[in-house]
């Protein structure tokens, strides 16, 4: 089964659409960018001083291809150690917020989760420090890597920018990029000291195997599916395409083909033993033994209610049976932090371009991706999380909702020059 048997039906799609628009992006960037290093008040790539090589070997780089297959388009993105930065549009930030997007999604955190992340900044008033990786096999390594490039984007951000040392910081991170961050602040301290951290929030913490790889492939593709045609009909695309009196366009046929193929990938990279490193259960047992009590009372899980790809119970379970840890019940999916909407009006783009991207929305002239209003609801949780406040309410994880824990909690403040961010 080649690369192009999975990407053409699921993650892979997805995230070579972002490269699309991360290209359209640069060179947007390129344009407006003169002397000055990039306009304040939107996203900026933030160049850091590169001092270390690359020290991968042929054969990880061949094993972290093969997973690129499966995730995120060859990268077009230039070379050098950089991070993308979001400001607001006046004043000094409130606070700064260090994040780390999903497997393949993280590649392009400035336009996957793009909305997300803008409508927390302007709601808080906050700096966005998000750090972009390409998927890999050695995850202590892509944590080392993205934890050393958040440290350096603090340091120039204080010496060049003029932020506080002192100025509130919080982590956070989707999916992969929350275990990559519990990976950083366990076994190392290359982002920076725990002591600094004012909150850790994971959305959808994942922690899977390497083989459940395909799993995840699997169910972005059904999501991506659904999302389509959905919006194309007005419709679920499992009533519309489920059941044997489905005739025309060979809908149902060709998922399930896109399903078999994908069952008998995960069979034969089972088969072939590839793991991640750290593996699940190595990864629970550093958290057991290096996520402290401190740590815990810093963290919120944000649980979204139909996640089938969400590891927040291993988290906890880890953690011990004293955890601190807060959790906030969200409605939506594993991709509901990345929303993306666009028109093409909006876009510089030219004439080839424009076909493809046509192509991608099946030639509408704008296009979305997720549930704008199941975001909206996530960045309400974000905030009230940074303001101080407990979980609105608690995960759905016996088919229930259930009321919010420490609600009590007394609330945040965060000091800015323009916001002086407060919830009463």
């Amino acid at each position: 089964m080649s690369a192009d048997d999975i990407n053409g039906g699921g993650m892979g799609e997805l995230t070579s659409a972002l490269a699309t628009l991360d290209q359209q992006w640069q060179i947007q960037q390129r344009n407006r960018r003169g002397g000055s290093g990039g306009a304040i008040g939107g996203w900026t790539m933030l160049k850091l001083d590169s001092d270390s090589n690359d020290g991968n070997t042929a054969a990880q780089s061949t094993t972290d291809d093969i997973l690129n297959a499966f995730m995120a388009p060859p990268s077009s993105q230039p070379n050098g150690e950089f991070v993308y930065l979001l400001e607001p549009s006046v004043g000094t930030p409130s606070c700064v917020i260090l994040f780390l997007g999903g497997a393949g999604l993280g590649q392009f955190p400035h336009i996957a989760y793009n909305e997300l992340l803008t409508s927390v900044s302007k709601r808080l008033n906050a700096a966005i420090i998000a750090s972009p990786f390409e998927v890999g096999l050695d995850h202590f390594d892509l944590a080392k890597k993205t934890g050393e490039k958040i440290r350096k984007a603090l340091i120039t951000c204080e010496d060049e920018r003029g932020y506080s040392e002192g100025i509130p910081k919080f982590v956070l991170g989707h999916s992969l990029g929350a275990k990559l961050q519990t990976i950083t602040m366990s076994a190392s301290s290359g982002m920076l000291d725990k002591e600094e951290l004012a909150g850790v929030g994971f959305m959808s913490f994942n922690n899977f195997g390497f083989k459940d790889t395909i799993t995840m492939a699997k169910s972005f593709a059904k999501e991506l599916r659904n999302d389509r045609v959905g919006k194309a009909v007005g419709d679920d695309f499992d009533d519309i395409f489920s059941g044997a009196g489905v005739g025309g366009g060979g809908m149902p046929q060709d998922n399930a083909m896109f399903d078999m193929l994908l069952n008998f990938a995960e069979q034969a990279v089972g088969a072939v033993g590839m793991e991640f490193t750290p593996s699940p259960d190595d990864t629970k047992r550093m958290i057991t033994m290096k996520y402290d009590s401190d740590l815990q009372a810093k963290t919120r899980l944000f649980v979204f209610d139909d996640d089938d790809l969400d590891s927040s119970l291993d988290l906890m379970e880890a953690c011990g049976p004293d955890t601190g840890l807060t959790v906030s019940g969200l409605p939506g999916s594993h991709l509901t932090p990345v929303y993306l909407k666009f028109g093409f009006d909006d876009l510089d783009l030219p004439e080839e371009a424009r076909d493809i991207a046509g192509q991608f929305t099946g030639g509408f002239q704008g296009a979305s991706f997720g549930s704008e209003e199941n975001m909206n609801k996530a960045v309400d949780e974000i905030c009230n999380w940074v303001l101080g406040k407990g979980p609105s309410r608690g995960p759905n994880w016996d088919g229930k909702n259930t009321s919010g824990q420490n609600s009590n909690e007394p609330t945040r403040r965060l000091s800015g020059q323009v916001v002086d961010a407060e919830i009463e």
